[in-house]
């Protein structure tokens, strides 16, 4: 099943390490079938993590297709990467490059390239990577399955 990430800028009044309020904004990736979906997720996530009031400033499907994580602590940022899927068309036999946009975990520029090439590897069609950037997204928010609700009533 295919992702559908949303961009969302959120707004809120953060406590600075001196004690100092300041209003700062955020950006997450959220998995959603909808903007409705969308929108609720990200309220649902942050109203534990933001304290008070946030607001929900912009809110976008985002070009991301593939979210390559890792399972090293210490990869705790995110960066952008195009990767050009390389194929023939079977018509004319002309090279033709699809994009397609990964977010990858990485503590560095380094290692987020190593994840990528890592998950790439079962690939069995040509692919070379364009582009790899950092991001400013703070983090990522999943679909996770829940299971289904009971019903209290017996039949």
């Amino acid at each position: 099943m295919t992702a559908n990430w949303f961009e969302c800028r959120i707004r809120y009044t953060k406590t600075m390490e001196n004690g100092k309020e300041k209003r700062i904004s955020e950006a997450y990736l959220v998995d959603a079938v909808s903007y409705t979906e969308a929108e609720g997720r990200i309220t649902r996530e942050l109203s534990g993590i933001a304290q008070g009031e946030f607001d929900i400033t912009a809110l976008k499907r985002s070009s991301i297709t593939e979210w390559v994580q890792s399972n090293d602590e210490n990869d705790d940022r995110l960066f952008k990467s195009r990767v050009a899927i390389i194929d023939a068309d079977q018509l004319t036999g002309k090279e033709k490059r699809t994009n397609l946009h990964f977010l990858v975990a990485g503590a560095t520029l380094e290692r987020a390239l190593e994840n990528l090439h890592e998950s790439l590897s079962t690939y069995i069609i040509p692919w070379e990577i364009v582009s790899l950037s950092d991001t400013n997204f703070a983090d990522v928010f999943p679909y996770e399955a829940t299971a289904p609700e009971k019903n209290d009533k017996e039949e």
